[in-house]
């Protein structure tokens, strides 16, 4: 009888420790059931937040196009035909427009209400461009170039007015078509820029790739500087302007100068454009001389002399209706962080039209280092004062023209 009573007492005590243990494990699972889950590697409750994707490419892609204006008998051609203002530009899809994320132009002309008087556009080169154009202008050019001889052919008031329409249009610009900072060839310049505002913002639209497989596309500021040398070389204020620019932006060069009617750079250009690369400049696309130039490389920079006439109405020989519109690709170095910024700024310089060097300069980022390759594409406007995409046999006469072979394989874009 002992016995039984002993194991009976055994059997409650066993019975109790194991209510004991479950209810031990029931309390345990409740108080730690996330992290046992975890452990286990089953799905945890708390939201982790995905990290940030990283770049993975950042690229730009950007088209240089040479003299360019629809006034005087392009604008006569274009009146007199069923497509109006879109006459111009009514072949540039030749050129494949949409595999571009900017283009950059030389704008030969101001851009004002004035209308056209023929005498003045004819013996003296008075020009003027009809605002009614720009809508069409808008759809391919980002950004003009106004540092030239015949921007300013409105006058003071007119170069106000150009500005004016390429905002309301959304197109940027920047130079002046001031010579030196004490002008007197047309007074009303003499006390306009004293300080020369050769150089000016211009944002440009950058690819983004990200390690999680999608893309965008970031504001992204840089610089442009103009030098109007028609009637003499720009003075040291234009350069130093340039290394100024250079020091805190990738900073691009368009100068207008140059022999006109000639198939080469002499070597007062040579210098110059060498010197702006040795200024910091990314690279050297010029215009004005109306035929197109040879090109060459400088410190593995590219410097192209003349890009020739790339819409306009001249016609009395195959030198004045053909160019090189220059393709450059962008190859950016730049992290996450930097990118937010630069973006940040580019943003508010599209709000300033461009008046945001200041901020860069205050904002103390580091300079984009760019890796820049290169391309051209000839173009004819033969026969119609029509710009588009040249024949084969004419690509081949403007590559010898720039001496395109002598140019590196390291600043050509792979094909």
């Amino acid at each position: 009888m002992k016995v039984f009573k002993f194991l009976g007492r055994m059997i409650w005590v066993i019975i109790a420790i194991i209510a004991v243990a479950v209810v031990t494990c029931v309390l345990l699972v409740s108080i730690f059931g996330t992290n046992i889950k975890t452990i286990k590697g089953e799905e945890n409750t708390e939201q982790v937040a995905p990290p940030e994707p990283e770049i993975t490419g950042a690229e730009m892609r950007v088209l240089f196009a040479g003299t360019t204006f629809w006034g005087r008998r392009t604008n006569t051609d274009a009146r007199a035909s069923e497509l109006g203002v879109k006459y111009p530009f009514s072949q540039l899809d030749t050129l494949d427009r949409k595999n571009y994320d900017a283009w950059i132009g030389g704008l030969e002309c101001p851009v004002t209400d004035n209308g056209h008087n023929k005498a003045e556009e004819e013996n003296i080169f008075k020009f003027n461009c009809d605002p009614d154009y720009l809508p069409e202008a808008a759809k391919y050019f980002t950004a003009f170039l106004l540092g030239n001889n015949h921007a300013g052919n409105q006058g003071k008031a007119g170069l106000e007015t150009t500005r004016n329409y390429l905002k309301q249009n959304g197109i940027q610009y920047f130079g002046t078509p001031k010579r030196t900072a004490n002008d007197t060839r047309d007074p009303e310049y003499a006390n306009d820029d004293p300080a020369i505002n050769n150089c000016g913002i211009v944002v440009l639209p950058v690819r983004i790739s990200l390690d999680n497989g999608t893309t965008d596309k970031y504001q992204i500021p840089f610089g442009f500087c103009s030098a109007h040398g028609v009637y003499g070389v720009p003075g040291e204020d234009y350069l130093q302007n340039m290394k100024t620019f250079a020091q805190y932006v990738p900073t691009i060069a368009m100068p207008h100068m140059g022999a006109e009617y000639k198939t080469s750079h002499d070597t007062i250009r040579q210098n110059l454009y060498r010197k702006m690369i040795d200024y910091g400049v990314e690279s050297v696309i010029a215009d004005h001389p109306h035929w197109l130039q040879d090109s060459e490389a400088y410190k593995d920079k590219l410097i192209v002399y003349s890009m020739g006439n790339f819409m306009f109405d001249q016609t009395f020989n195959n030198e004045v209706v053909r160019s090189a519109a220059i393709e450059a690709n962008a190859v950016i170095n730049i992290t996450n962080a930097q990118l937010e910024d630069w973006n940040a700024l580019g943003e508010k310089c599209l709000e300033s039209n461009g008046g945001c060097f200041d901020d860069i300069v205050g904002a103390g980022l580091p300079k984009l280092s760019i890796t820049w390759t290169y391309d051209y594409h000839g173009t004819t406007s033969a026969g119609n004062r029509i710009t588009r995409l040249a024949p084969e046999n004419e690509q081949v006469a403007i590559g010898q023209r720039l001496n395109w072979g002598a140019i590196p394989a390291s600043l050509k874009i792979s094909k």
